[in-house]
């Protein structure tokens, strides 16, 4: 028996939207790259002298109801002199097709390597734009250890 034309549409259709919808999901490591500066009240200039950078690795299991993230940051500039901060993170997803905002609750080490090394938790929420395999994201984090919160933007791969 043939398939009416109707079927066919449908079933090119649903192979198209398929991995379209699908695509919108991060994968299951993904690489964050992107730039922060310190929060405080007072202060709403911007320097490039200010930036800290930021890198991480996540694994997004869409079965656990949580990813785990692994994030380095270097806080002032160079690495020798520069603040190095390395953290294990919860990120907890709420898992849309294209804008998953997260929670974020971890525990780290900062000024790592160094005399005055101290450990503590840090917490905050962001906000991933996931367009296929490459995305932005927006966070803000508050390092309890250090008294410091900062805001990073950037891409996901």
């Amino acid at each position: 028996m043939p398939l009416s034309r109707r079927w066919i549409v449908l079933l090119v259709a649903a192979s198209v939207a398929v991995p379209l919808v699908g695509s919108a999901q991060p994968r299951a490591i993904s690489l964050w790259l992107g730039a922060g500066r310190p929060v405080t009240r007072d202060s709403i200039s911007f320097s490039v002298r200010n930036l800290d950078a930021y890198g991480a690795v996540q694994l997004d299991v869409p079965l656990l109801p949580f990813a785990v993230r692994g994030d380095l940051s270097l806080a002032g500039g160079e690495l020798r002199t520069g603040t190095r901060n390395v953290s294990a993170s919860l990120i907890f997803p709420l898992r849309l097709p294209l804008i998953q905002p997260y929670g974020m609750l971890g525990y780290g080490i900062y000024d790592w390597g160094k005399a005055l090394e101290d450990r503590g938790t840090s917490y905050g929420a962001g906000v991933r734009l996931q367009l296929g395999g490459f995305g932005f994201f927006g966070q803000v984090r508050r390092h309890s250890a250090i008294d410091r919160t900062v805001g990073t933007v950037g891409l996901v791969f």
